[in-house]
């Protein structure tokens, strides 16, 4: 089959870990991309799958740390610091500084350090220059073909200076929660930001760069329903909502694009709204979340685990016209998982502590570590 396929996994913060359930149930149904594109949280996912690692060892990557809240928050220490001594609040530029996650990604790739080391399953991972505005995607442009003219192609810059870790460290950079990514050796004044600053869900890039015609996405951005209880739920959830409306804007104003016309599109939405930035205790249940959404749309369209990969590849595009969306707005199965939320209730107030509440109680933690 000469089409390529690509699995593109959007932002969401923690909520990534329904990508995993979702590529659980691809492979379980035997489909296999040809390429993988993952913006923010999905950045994650998408490097250590593209790195060899099956799905089930990333649930197993993923259920280590749902407990280690600590190990994957580093908070930004010499900015607060230095803001008080100096009283220039300027110098704090993010709460977190990303170096935990940057190195835990690096030690869970093993081997596979760089976009030039990947094997069959490319990586495509999109992030923002903060200094220009535009869109950045690391990939590895000579094995994907990319004809590029002067460091661009179709309005994007295309680059593979960073390692993998470092392209995901500049994706997951939600402005304002993390330091913006800054790599002096390997790109001299550029900081970049979260690639869903642009482009939280980034079918574009899977069409217009990796030149996929066959597109299965996870987007776990906003659905369009009301949500009460956000403006109570701290600032962490305003941005992450803002950020998701931002998103769902996007990807309606992407369909129009020539390039995406000509695919054939497949997203998956586990709706899952009732999880907080960091609230990682509840990994086990949004993995269940996205494999059970995922194999439910798989076996409407025919899928067996007993058909051939070809087979199944073509009953999950056979139907497809243009994009379509699971579970579609407005039926039954939209308003079960509506109503099934991962915590038990519909969108609560979260019972977490508060932004101030939080640093407070990781500086007397880290006091009582001190003696």
């Amino acid at each position: 089959m000469d089409q390529q396929l690509a699995v593109v996994l959007s932002g969401g913060s923690v909520r990534a870990a329904a990508h995993v359930g979702v590529l659980k149930a691809l492979a379980a149904y035997s489909i296999q991309p040809d390429m993988v594109v993952g913006s923010s949280g999905g950045a994650i996912v998408a490097a250590l799958y593209a790195a060899g690692l099956t799905p089930w060892q990333l649930e197993e990557v993923f259920l280590e740390y749902r407990t280690a809240r600590r190990k994957l928050v580093d908070l930004n220490w010499p900015g607060f610091l230095g803001a008080l001594l100096t009283l220039n609040f300027k110098r704090i530029s993010g709460l977190v500084r990303g170096w935990a996650l940057e190195r835990l990604i690096r030690e869970h790739l093993g081997d596979v350090q760089h976009f030039s080391q990947l094997g069959r399953v490319q990586l495509l991972i999109p992030t923002v220059n903060l200094n220009t505005g535009q869109q950045v995607v690391f990939c590895d442009h000579r094995r994907l073909g990319i004809p590029l003219e002067e460091g661009e192609y179709a309005n994007f810059q295309v680059r593979d200076s960073l390692s993998i870790a470092q392209a995901v460290r500049a994706s997951i950079s939600i402005p304002g929660i993390f330091v913006p990514a800054a790599f002096p050796k390997e790109s001299p004044g550029d900081c970049y930001v979260d690639g869903g600053v642009r482009n939280g869900y980034p079918v574009a890039v899977a069409a217009k760069l990796g030149g996929a015609r066959q597109i299965i996405g996870v987007n776990l951005g906003y659905a369009g329903m009301r949500r009460e209880a956000v403006c109570r739920s701290g600032p962490f959830e305003v941005l992450s909502q803002s950020l998701d409306i931002m998103m769902k804007g996007q990807y309606r104003d992407i369909l129009g694009d020539a390039d995406v016309r000509r695919c054939s599109i497949v997203t998956i939405n586990p709706l899952i709204y009732d999880v907080g930035t960091f609230e990682v205790e509840y990994i086990p249940q949004m993995i269940a979340r996205g494999y059970e959404v995922a194999e439910r749309m798989l076996r409407a369209k025919g899928l067996a685990g007993t058909n051939s990969p070809a087979e199944n590849r073509r009953l999950l595009f056979s139907q497809v016209q243009g994009a379509e969306t699971f579970p579609a707005p407005g039926t039954p199965y939209f308003d079960e998982l509506l109503e099934n939320q991962i915590t038990g209730k519909i969108l609560p107030i979260p019972p977490k502590p508060n932004l101030w509440q939080y640093i407070y109680r990781m500086v007397r933690s880290r006091k009582m570590e001190l003696g």
